[in-house]
């Protein structure tokens, strides 16, 4: 039970750090990153504040600004 406690925790905080360290290294506002992957504003703040990490939604997100889908993959 532990284990899993702590691999959703990493996981949600791979997740947050994904949206921050995209919005960072392309200089893109939460509004720049949500035209750019499709998704809604709501959506990429709830994944930064670790509400949400939907393997589909990192991935869009990683596609979306050219990273590979390990990136993505090592967020969840």
């Amino acid at each position: 039970m532990v284990d899993t406690i702590e691999t959703t925790a990493s996981a949600i905080a791979a997740s947050a750090n994904l949206v921050k360290m995209i919005k960072q290294k392309f200089n893109y506002t939460v509004e720049d990153l949500a035209v750019a992957c499709g998704l809604t504003v709501d959506e990429l703040n709830g994944i930064e504040m670790g509400e949400e990490t939907a393997p589909g939604k990192l991935h869009r997100i990683a596609h979306s600004v050219g990273l590979p889908d390990a990136i993505a993959g090592a967020a969840h």
